[in-house]
C-alpha cells in the first residue's frame, strides 16, 4: 500500500486536521503580538551609582574600582567597562552567552551589596539587566505650560493611567524642573543662633514627621493614634519651632521652588515634560501603543488649557508599516508565482490546486508559529516572505508530475498514485537539504544568531509543512478535481504560443546538453573563470553587519566641550534644534540634556535630541539623507558642539548588544597622556577616511574644578576635622534633605540650604560661617581653607580593570568593511607607542565575529546537505559533484549584490547559506530521475541523465521562476523594514539564477566524466 493510498482512504480526516489547523492559524494571526524584533536575550548587566559629588577621578577610586573588583568575580564574566563622570559611574558588565542571567543578577546584586558599605554615603545604586524593556516603544512631550507644572501633570496624573494599560511595562517621566519647598538659610543668623544646617534639616524632618504611637479602643471601636503634625505648605514648614521661640522662618526664607538645574528636557525647542512607555517582555507593541494613545486622547480634553500631548516616537508605527509592507510583498510574490504556473500548468484549476499550498502553508506556519512562543516581527515576517517562493515548489514538483503521468494515459487514480510515489523520496530529500542548512545556525550567538533564529525557524516550519500538504493535500485535490484534459495543452491563442515555447525547451536542452558532455574541458574552463570572477568580487563588493532600515526617526547625540555650563550647553543645542525645526521632513523633536534615552549615567554637557520624520511615503529623501544635511548644517553653525547620529532602533540594539559605535578603536595603557597624545596623532589620518563620520578622538575634554584644601591644624582647632568642614560646605552648598509635606496626594521634598546668592558667587564662599566644636564657634570657612583653580578630566573610561580611551565614528555612504580597511591601514602607518595597546571594537568587531560563525555555519551547512545526499543515492560521487559546482553559483549573488551596491552583510549571507540548500534541491530532482530510468530500465549514465534532463526540465524551470518571482517584490525594497530582507533576496535572486544553468549543463557534464559515459547500475532483482 503506498502513500497516496492511506491518504486518499483517511482523507476525511486528512482534510479535517488541514482545516481545523488552517482555521486555528487564522485565528493565531490576530491574536499574535507584534513587535519590531524578535524577543531578545543579551547577556549584559549594567551597575549605575550615582548621587556622589565627586570628580571623575575620585569617583574612579571610591566608587568604580570597588564596584569593578566585586563583580569581576561573578561566575560567567566575560568584560566589565566602567564610565566614570563627575558624580556618577556606569559599569556594563558582560557574560558569555550561555550564562543564566536571572542567576547572574542575583549574584552581580549580592555582591554589590557586601560592599556597598565602604561606598560614599547617599549613593543610589541601580542594577538592570539589559532587555529592550528598557527602552521606549513610545515617547509623547507634554508641552505647553512651566516646567514644574508639566512634570507634575504627567508625573502624578498620567503615569498611572498609563501604567495600568495591558503590556506596559515601564513609564517613565523626565523634566526640567521638580518642585522643592527649598528652605533658604541666612548664613548669618543661622551661625548667630549655634545651628547648623543639618541640625536644621533635622529638627524639620522631626517636625514634620507623622507617627503612630497608640491604639485605643473607645465605644466598640477601635482607635489609631496618630501625631497631627504633617506640614502641607511652605508656610507650615517656616513655622516649625526651633526652640527658644524661634522658627524657620526666622532664620530662613521657605518658599516653593525646584530642584537644582541638572538638566533640560524640551519639546520642540520649548520647555516639556518627556513620556517615554516602554513594554513588557512578550507585550504586543501595537496593542499597546493603540491602548495608550486612547488613554491619552482621553486626557487631552481635561489637560489645562494651553497644555498638549504630542506624539515623538511611535515604534508601533513602524511595526504597522512593516506588517504591510511584508504583507503586500506576499501577495505580490504569490501572484507572480501563480502566474509562472499557470503558464507552465496550461490550466487554471490544477494551477489553483499548486497555488493552494500557499495560504494552506502560511496559515499552518502562524498556528505553529503561536504555539512555539514566535510573534509576528521583522524576522518571522520576512521568513514567511521568503517562503512563497519556496513552500510552493513541493507542490509544483508533484502536480507538474502528476499532469505528466496524467497525458500519458491510464487511470486517473493510478496515474496520481505512480507520479506521488516517484517523487516522495526526491521530493522529501530535496526539502531536508533546506531544513538542514539551518541547523548549525544554532552555534550563532549574540543579538545576529537570535535574529535569524527566528527567521530560519519559521523558513523551516514552512517548508515542512509545505512538503507534507504536498504529500497529502494537494494529491487528493487532484484526484477530485484534475482529469486529463485539465493538464492538456490550449489549443489556440498567446497561451498556446507561449505553450509551444516551452515544450520546445525540453527538446533544445537535450540537444545542448548533449554537446555539453562532449566538451567537459571547456565547461570546466568556464567554470574556473567564474571562479576567478567570484574571488574578484569577494573582493569588490562592500561588507556591512545587519542591514539598516528606515525607521523614520533617528537620535541625535551630542555634548559640548568639558566643564560647559548648562546654560551654555542649552545655547548651542538651541540652535542644533533650530536646523531641525526648518528641516522638512522633521514634525517634531524631544531633548534632553543631562539625560539619554535607555539606562545611563550623563554628565551636564551632553544629552540627545529624538527626532521624528514624517511618514516615509510623504518624503521624497530618505533618513540617511536627513541625518547627512542636519549633520553638515550642524557643524557649520555649532563647531564646538560634537554630535552623533542613530536611528533609534539601531542604538537600543547596539546598546544593549555592547557596540555603540560602527567604529570603535581602543587605546589600552598605563599612562593616560600617552594614550591621548597617540588619539590627537591619530584623529586627523582618520578624519581624512572617505566615509567616515563623527569622528570622536576618546579624549576627555577638560572640566573646571575648584580645589578646597582643608588647614588641618586651624580646623582642629575649633574642634572640627577635614571631614567636618567638607560636610558643613556641602551642607550649604548642595543641601541637606528636610523630610517632605503632603500637598494633596503628592509629596514634595524639603531641602535646606544657602542662598542661591551666596552658593554661586566665589567671593562669598570664603566668607561662609562655619559651626565648630562643642563650643559652637562660628569661624569663617576662609580661615579654615583655600581655594585653587584646576582642571581635571571630565570622564575615565576603563574595561576590565585597565584604562583606555575609545575613538569612536560613524560610517554614512560607504560599506563598514571599506572604512575598517582605511582604519587598519592608517593603524599599521602610526604604531602605537611603547606601552599602548590598540583593539578594534563596536560593530565591525560584531561584524567579524558573526562572519566567522557564518562561515562554519556555511561549511557545516554543506557537510549537512552531502549527508543528506550520500543517504539518498547511496554513493559520495553525485553529493560531491553537486556540491563542487555549488560555490560557483555563489558569483551570481555576489554579482547582484556588486550591481546594486548592497554590501554583503549579516543577510546576504544567509542568502547564501539558503542558496546551498536551493541548488541542491535542483540537483536532486534532476539526480534521482537519472538514477530511476537506470535501475529501472537499465540504461547507461548517459542515456539516462539526457532523459531525466528533458523531463525534469520543467519542474526545475517553474520552482526556479516561482522561487525567484516570489522574492522579487522583497528584492526591490519597497516598504518599510524591507530593508532587512532585501540583501537575502537578492542574495538568493542573483545565486539561484546562475545556479540553475549550472545545474542543468555542468553537474550531468561533471558526473558523467566522472563517472563515464556507459556507466550503469544493477537493476533490481525481477526486472
Amino acid at each position: 500500500m503506498t502513500l497516496f493510498d492511506v491518504v486518499s482512504r483517511q482523507r476525511r480526516l486528512v482534510l479535517l486536521v488541514v482545516g481545523l489547523v488552517s482555521v486555528a492559524g487564522i485565528w493565531a494571526g490576530v491574536e499574535l503580538p507584534s513587535a519590531i524584533y524578535p524577543e531578545l536575550n543579551f547577556s549584559r548587566i549594567k551597575i549605575v551609582a550615582q548621587g556622589s559629588s565627586l570628580g571623575a577621578r575620585q569617583v574612579v577610586f571610591s566608587v568604580t574600582r570597588p564596584l569593578e573588583e566585586a563583580v569581576s568575580v561573578v561566575p560567567g564574566v566575560t568584560r566589565v567597562q566602567s564610565h566614570s563622570i563627575r558624580g556618577a559611574s556606569e559599569l556594563s558588565i558582560t557574560f558569555s552567552p550561555t550564562t543564566d542571567m536571572a542567576y547572574a543578577l542575583q549574584l552581580v546584586r549580592a555582591r554589590v551589596n557586601q560592599i556597598q558599605g565602604s561606598l560614599p554615603p547617599d549613593l543610589d545604586i541601580e542594577i538592570e539587566r539589559l532587555t529592550p524593556s528598557l527602552f521606549p516603544i513610545l515617547s509623547y512631550n507634554l508641552q505647553g505650560g512651566d516646567p514644574a507644572t508639566l512634570y507634575d501633570i504627567a508625573r502624578y496624573e498620567i503615569k498611572p493611567l498609563l501604567s495600568r494599560v495591558p503590556g506596559v511595562g515601564r513609564v517613565d517621566v523626565q523634566g526640567s524642573d521638580v518642585r522643592e519647598i527649598e528652605v533658604m538659610v541666612d548664613p548669618a543668623r543661622l551661625s548667630a543662633v549655634g545651628i547648623s544646617y543639618a541640625d536644621l534639616a533635622d529638627a524639620i524632618r522631626r517636625a514634620v514627621t507623622v507617627q503612630a504611637v497608640g491604639r485605643v479602643a473607645q465605644n466598640y471601636r477601635q482607635y489609631l493614634i496618630v501625631t497631627d503634625q504633617e506640614a502641607h505648605s511652605a508656610a507650615d514648614v517656616g513655622a516649625v519651632v526651633l526652640g527658644s521661640g524661634l522658627h524657620v522662618r526666622d532664620v530662613a526664607t521657605v518658599q516653593v521652588g525646584t530642584e537644582d538645574h541638572v538638566r533640560i528636557v524640551a519639546g520642540d525647542g520649548k520647555p516639556a515634560a518627556l513620556i517615554n512607555v516602554a513594554r513588557q517582555v512578550g507585550g504586543n507593541t501595537v496593542a499597546i501603543a493603540d491602548s495608550v494613545a486612547g488613554v491619552m486622547a482621553g486626557l487631552a480634553r481635561s489637560l489645562p488649557p494651553g497644555v498638549r500631548l504630542k506624539p515623538v516616537y511611535d515604534q508601533a508605527a513602524l511595526v504597522r508599516d512593516a506588517v504591510r509592507s511584508v504583507r503586500d510583498a506576499m501577495l505580490v510574490g504569490a501572484a507572480l508565482a501563480v502566474l509562472v504556473l499557470l503558464v507552465f500548468l496550461r490550466h487554471g484549476r490544477i494551477t489553483a490546486i499548486s497555488a493552494t499550498s500557499i495560504p494552506v502553508t502560511l496559515a499552518v506556519t502562524i498556528f505553529v508559529m503561536s504555539v512555539i512562543g514566535q510573534t509576528f516581527n521583522l524576522m518571522t515576517l520576512g521568513a514567511m516572505a521568503i517562503a512563497i517562493g519556496l513552500v510552493i515548489d513541493d507542490a509544483v514538483v508533484i502536480t507538474e508530475n502528476i499532469a505528466r503521468h496524467l497525458l500519458l494515459g491510464g487511470g486517473r487514480v493510478q496515474a496520481i498514485r505512480a507520479a506521488v510515489q516517484e517523487l516522495i523520496w526526491p521530493v522529501t530529500t530535496s526539502t531536508i537539504t533546506t531544513v538542514v542548512v539551518f541547523l548549525p545556525l544554532g552555534l550563532l550567538q549574540g543579538v545576529v544568531g537570535q535574529f535569524f533564529a527566528a527567521l530560519a525557524t519559521t523558513l523551516t516550519v514552512a517548508v515542512l509543512v509545505s512538503l507534507a500538504l504536498a504529500l497529502t493535500l494537494i494529491p487528493l485535490l487532484a484526484e477530485q478535481f484534475v482529469t486529463a484534459h485539465e493538464v492538456g495543452a490550449s489549443v489556440t491563442g498567446a497561451l498556446a504560443r507561449v505553450q509551444r515555447g516551452l515544450e520546445d525547451l525540453g527538446p533544445r536542452y537535450e540537444r545542448g546538453l548533449a554537446r555539453a558532455l562532449g566538451r567537459p574541458r571547456r565547461l570546466g574552463a568556464a567554470l574556473l573563470v567564474l571562479a576567478a570572477g567570484g574571488v574578484g568580487l569577494w573582493r569588490l563588493v562592500g561588507t556591512g553587519f545587519l542591514p539598516e532600515i528606515d525607521e523614520g526617526a533617528f537620535v541625535l547625540d551630542y555634548f559640548t566641550p568639558g566643564g560647559t555650563a548648562l546654560a551654555e550647553t542649552n545655547r548651542e543645542v538651541g540652535i542644533a534644534e533650530s536646523i531641525l525645526a526648518a528641516t522638512p521632513e522633521i514634525t517634531g523633536t524631544s531633548r534632553r540634556t543631562g539625560a539619554e534615552l535607555g539606562f545611563f549615567a550623563t554628565a551636564q554637557n551632553s544629552g540627545d535630541i529624538v527626532v521624528r520624520l514624517t511618514p516615509r511615503n510623504r518624503r521624497r529623501r530618505d533618513v540617511f539623507a536627513v541625518m547627512d544635511e542636519v549633520r553638515d548644517e550642524t557643524a557649520t553653525a555649532v563647531p564646538r558642539l560634537h554630535i552623533e547620529f542613530m536611528q533609534i532602533l539601531a542604538d537600543v540594539i547596539n546598546d544593549l548588544a555592547g557596540a555603540a559605535r560602527p567604529v570603535e578603536v581602543k587605546l589600552f595603557g598605563e599612562s593616560l597622556d600617552t594614550l591621548e597624545a597617540y588619539a590627537r596623532r591619530l584623529a586627523p589620518e582618520l578624519e581624512r577616511i572617505d566615509g567616515l563620520e563623527d569622528l570622536y578622538n576618546g579624549v576627555s575634554e577638560p572640566s573646571a574644578e575648584l580645589l578646597m584644601r582643608v588647614d588641618e591644624a586651624e580646623a582642629g582647632r575649633i574642634g572640627m576635622t577635614p571631614v567636618d568642614v567638607g560636610s558643613a560646605v556641602s551642607a550649604a552648598l548642595l543641601g541637606v534633605p528636610a523630610g517632605e509635606i503632603r500637598a494633596g496626594d503628592r509629596p514634595v521634598a524639603v531641602r535646606v540650604r544657602a542662598p542661591d546668592s551666596v552658593r554661586f558667587d566665589p567671593q562669598r564662599l570664603r566668607a561662609l560661617p562655619l559651626l565648630g566644636g562643642p563650643g559652637r564657634r562660628v569661624t569663617p570657612l576662609g580661615s579654615l581653607a583655600t581655594f585653587a583653580p584646576t582642571e581635571s578630566r571630565l570622564s575615565l573610561e576603563r574595561e576590565n580593570q585597565q584604562q583606555m580611551i575609545v575613538m569612536t565614528a560613524d560610517v554614512s555612504g560607504r560599506s563598514l568593511g571599506g572604512v575598517m580597511t582605511e582604519v587598519r591601514r592608517v593603524l599599521a602607518e602610526h604604531p602605537a607607542p611603547p606601552g599602548v595597546r590598540v583593539a578594534l571594537a563596536g560593530q565591525y568587531a560584531g561584524q567579524q565575529e558573526a562572519f566567522r560563525a557564518l562561515l562554519l555555519v556555511l561549511a557545516l551547512a554543506a557537510v549537512s546537505v552531502c549527508a543528506v545526499m550520500v543517504v539518498q543515492f547511496e554513493s559520495f560521487v553525485e553529493p560531491l559533484v553537486v556540491l563542487l559546482v555549488a560555490p560557483v553559483s555563489f558569483v551570481g549573488a555576489l554579482a547582484l549584490l556588486f550591481l546594486t551596491g548592497t554590501p554583503l552583510n549579516v543577510s546576504s549571507f544567509m542568502g547564501l547559506i539558503l542558496l546551498v540548500g536551493l541548488i541542491v534541491k535542483n540537483g536532486i530532482i534532476l539526480l534521482d530521475f537519472t538514477r530511476l530510468r537506470m535501475r529501472e530500465e537499465g540504461v547507461s549514465l548517459e542515456v539516462a541523465i539526457r532523459e531525466a534532463g528533458r523531463v525534469r526540465l520543467r519542474p526545475i524551470l517553474m520552482t526556479t521562476l516561482c522561487t525567484l518571482f516570489g522574492l522579487l517584490p522583497l528584492a526591490l525594497g519597497i516598504g518599510a523594514g524591507s530593508e532587512m530582507q532585501r540583501p537575502l533576496a537578492l542574495a538568493v535572486i542573483g545565486g539561484l539564477a546562475l545556479s540553475t544553468p549550472i545545474t542543468l549543463f555542468a553537474v550531468p557534464t561533471l558526473l558523467v566524466a566522472v563517472r563515464g559515459r556507459s556507466f550503469t547500475l544493477p537493476r533490481p532483482a525481477g526486472r
